[in-house]
């Protein structure tokens, strides 16, 4: 023959025919794979670690591990948990306000957690280096090389309310109105990002049944018996071990499934623009947002999501009536000082807050696992849900010994229902209540002396989890700009974290 016909899948898979003697040999098969997302669910102001922590601190996760905990929500997802322990941030820099030196610990908390780079120490505070989300985002998105940033209630638009930069001293802000959000994804439901049969392979249906007519055509091709009954024991077998690529589908219909009506986008569209008060923007804004993350996921658009939360907030919502901010109670004393006297019910309050936010971390992770994505799998076991502090203990404004959970292997990549001590001693889970039970300990230093492997080397995992690749092709190695407190250093301990990797 001197054509030959090519039978392609959709959706990035292609059916390959098997050899036949009497045809042409037409083009291998690429294997269908889900895509990798990281989802980055970011908190200011610390928590109370020895309440946050499981119990286990190197070993097997379990219920029992997070019974009476902070995470208590996380029980049903505890086999797809990861904590990596002994984490802290770097490097430690000095601010300039008024000709005064010093270090600021929130400034530094927002403008070099996401970067492992310094904060300019003069002007805005903006950090010097460019964010994880974005260097992942250019790496790893099909489409937009820029991540998708998302906040409810009124972003600040200064260091302490910034995580996310994509170049040195630019700052990225967030998305605070979940209408843009949702209209952004519309277009991909009219085809804009898909083919129709692209469209129908994420409804579940068969590659085969997609291209039956082609390969029928195929068939009735002058060939040999012997390799008609190749091309029929070869549709056979592929039909048995056939997996759909993707059945999560990205359309209106699954849109309302999720709660994304006009409706409830209507109710909580007000956040960031002054619209609605703090409490719907937190409460009706922040589920919005957690359901939009999924329909981003679902729809491909974005493979890198933060989901921010102001830091400066009053809870005087959802059953909480606190008569300080976060940050003030963060402090323990209600206000912006170090030190003085703990405030009536502050650790209690503290509670409330953390398990607020543990309860819409669980909503994210729940939300993520009960969508199906391929045979036996999940959204979630093909992501990193990641809960990122800006602090540890609050009172102490520590950034070591940090408090993260990830949800999710990203495709098997890293271990689950495990907590990995990455350091060499015991780590211990703070001392966040100790102030509130002498009186005399308020403010910085009061925390734990533990934990101080660089979180650079997490993010490096993280990549490497993703897909990501060097330009010449090469695994990523090192990322931010010092992995110590000795900018001149630069990175000292390059790699991933092998520890945590399945």
């Amino acid at each position: 023959m001197k054509r030959r016909t090519l039978l392609k899948g959709l959706g990035g898979a292609a059916l390959a025919t098997p050899f036949l003697s009497s045809l042409d040999r037409p083009a291998k098969a690429q294997a269908a794979v889900a895509p990798k997302r990281l989802v980055i669910f970011y908190t200011n102001n610390g928590c109370l670690t020895n309440r946050w922590f499981p119990t286990v601190e190197n070993g097997p996760i379990d219920a029992a591990a997070l019974a009476g905990k902070t995470l208590e929500g996380l029980t049903p997802y505890a086999s797809k948990l990861l904590f990596p322990r002994g984490l802290a941030m770097y490097p430690r820099g000095q601010v300039t306000v008024n000709g005064v030196t010093y270090f600021d610990p929130h400034d530094q908390g927002m403008g070099t957690k996401l970067t492992c780079a310094p904060i300019d120490s003069g002007g805005s505070h903006w950090s010097t280096g460019r964010s994880l989300d974005h260097v992942a985002a250019e790496l790893v998105n099909p489409g937009t090389k820029t991540p998708l940033v998302l906040s409810v209630g009124r972003a600040f638009a200064n260091v302490k309310g910034i995580v996310s930069y994509s170049a040195p001293n630019t700052p990225y802000s967030p998305e605070t109105n979940p209408r843009n959000v949702y209209t952004s994804l519309t277009g991909l439901f009219q085809g804009g990002g898909m083919t129709p049969a692209d469209y129908r392979v994420t409804q579940g249906n068969s590659i085969i049944d997609l291209v039956k007519g082609d390969l029928n055509d195929f068939k009735r091709l002058p060939m040999s018996t012997a390799d008609q009954k190749r091309v029929d024991d070869w549709l056979a077998l592929l039909r048995e071990t056939e997996r759909p690529v993707v059945s999560a589908a990205c359309n209106a219909e699954n849109a309302t499934a999720l709660g994304i009506t006009d409706a409830a986008i209507t109710a909580a569209a007000g956040s960031g623009r002054g619209g609605v008060d703090t409490g719907t923007a937190f409460v009706q804004g922040g589920d919005m947002m957690i359901k939009l993350i999924a329909l981003t996921m679902m729809c491909d658009a974005n493979r890198v999501i933060i989901l921010q939360w102001p830091g400066f907030v009053t809870f005087n919502f959802d059953g909480m009536s606190h008569q300080y901010d976060h940050h003030g109670l963060s402090h323990r004393n209600g206000g912006n000082g170090v030190g003085g006297t703990c405030v009536e019910n502050v650790i209690e309050n503290i509670n409330q807050i953390d398990q607020w936010y543990a309860g819409r971390y669980v909503k994210l992770v729940k939300q993520i696992n009960d969508i199906t994505e391929g045979e036996g799998k999940t959204m979630l076991d093909n992501s990193m849900v990641m809960w990122l502090p800006e602090l540890a203990d609050g009172n102490a404004h520590n950034n070591n010994n940090l408090p993260i959970v990830i949800a999710g292997s990203g495709g098997g990549y890293l271990k689950q229902g495990i907590s990995v001590d990455l350091d060499t001693r015991t780590l211990g889970t703070g001392n966040s209540e100790a102030s509130c039970v002498t009186g005399t300990d308020i403010g910085f230093g009061t925390g734990t002396n533990t934990g101080s492997v660089p979180i650079n080397k997490l993010y490096v995992t993280l990549l490497n989890a993703l897909g990501a690749k060097n330009a010449d092709g090469s695994a990523i190695t090192q990322f931010g700009a010092a992995d110590s407190n000795d900018l001149a250093a630069a990175i000292t301990k390059p790699g991933e974290l092998d520890a945590i990797k399945a």
